[in-house]
């Protein structure tokens, strides 16, 4: 197949290489194309066996024309960027692969899910990768299983069939997108671990980068858990659509409690070896990188979309709430007032309230298309 690509990072990289090692044609969509190599060099970080995949890496975004299927893979901030370059080009029988499909992309595309265009979201992503050098070398773990959802919901199981064929693993399609949406990933994983890592220290300052999940600890695992719990409850108020693909972190990850929840997080081979997002400050410390993807991602277009969904059910989320209103603290960002979402920073962010999703049953209606 044709395979338009957009992303050049961690993400984009790891699956321009796996998507061309099974022969497919991969055009990497990308404003830095020119420091793209011909071929990217692939490394698996648990086996230490290499491949090299030509590319072809292009600034154009009209290549979408040409493309059978697409992928996007560019942070969630920079999704409707994205959409509006390819929206003269894009065509309704080319489907729309949001990697991963948490962030509320779905929420960004109105007109074109109206007109008949296809959507569909991976609930995580296919592998855990670090571009080694930007443009030329990756290194990654692919993952064994990835599911996904589409709009329309009639889709999902003939998409879910391709994407798995593409990228030579199980893909499971999923009830709606809505379970997409809710996957309990890195809008809890990392906001969790952030707040935690922040208050493990007085001084909010570490003498050494801290592994982000080798060094996870217990009180990371509670904070988990307890928004994990808050998750689940705000599937069950969610009537009429099937929210069961919502797998509780408990069950994906096969804990019982705070202890194995740190002893399994802290053991799994694809994530050794990543730092927490932290630079140095003035006098040496490390010091957390409110720059970084983890805060500029995680929090608006993850954190708070789960949180702006429960205010539509009528459900209130203490534990994702305080650790909400401490990156609002820590970043000088306004979403909640007074418990409220009205605050000055939540224009143009995919929550359901600025898309008209006001109640119970229009969310259900959008999501049961």
């Amino acid at each position: 197949m044709r395979i338009a690509l957009f992303g050049g990072g961690n993400i984009g990289t790891a699956m321009a290489a796996l998507l061309s090692r099974e022969g497919h044609e991969v055009v990497l969509i990308t404003p830095r194309a020119a420091d793209f190599a011909r071929a990217i060099v692939y490394t698996d970080r648990v086996n230490g066996e290499s491949f090299s995949a030509p590319i072809f890496a292009t600034a154009d975004y009209s290549e979408i024309a040409r493309a059978e299927i697409a992928f996007v893979t560019v942070p969630s901030f920079a999704l409707s960027d994205v959409v509006e370059k390819i929206a003269p080009f894009w065509k309704k029988e080319t489907p729309l692969g949001i990697v991963p499909g948490s962030g509320g992309g779905e929420l960004l595309l109105p007109d074109f899910l109206s007109r008949g265009f296809t959507v569909f979201g991976l609930d995580r992503v296919p592998c855990i990768s670090r571009v080694s050098e930007y443009g030329r070398s990756v290194a990654a773990s692919k993952k064994d299983a990835v599911r996904l959802a589409a709009i329309p919901r009639a889709q999902s199981a003939a998409l879910a069939a391709t994407v798995g064929a593409l990228l030579n693993l199980t893909c499971t399609p999923l009830d709606n997108y809505l379970t997409v949406t809710f996957t309990p990933s890195n809008p809890i994983l990392h906001t969790a671990r952030l707040y935690s890592l922040y208050f493990a220290n007085e001084q909010h300052a570490y003498d050494e980068n801290v592994l982000f999940y080798e060094a996870w600890d217990d009180a990371s695992s509670r904070l988990l858990l307890a928004c994990d719990g808050e998750l689940q409850a705000l599937c069950r108020k969610v009537e009429g659509l099937d929210l069961s693909g919502v797998v509780g972190l408990d069950v994906h990850y096969g804990v019982t409690d705070e202890a194995s929840m740190t002893k399994k997080l802290s053991s799994i081979p694809s994530f050794f070896g990543i730092l927490s997002p932290m630079v140095r400050s003035g006098d040496g410390k490390f010091v957390l990188d409110t720059e970084s993807r983890y805060f500029s991602e995680d929090f608006p277009y993850g954190l708070l979309i789960l949180v702006s969904f429960a205010h539509v059910f009528g459900l209130d989320v203490p534990e994702m709430r305080r650790v909400l209103t401490w990156f609002e603290s820590l970043c000088g960002k306004e979403y909640l007032v007074d418990g409220k979402l009205i605050g000055r920073d939540l224009a143009n962010l995919p929550i359901p309230q600025n898309f008209g999703l006001l109640s119970p049953e229009a969310v259900v209606e959008f999501y049961s298309r």
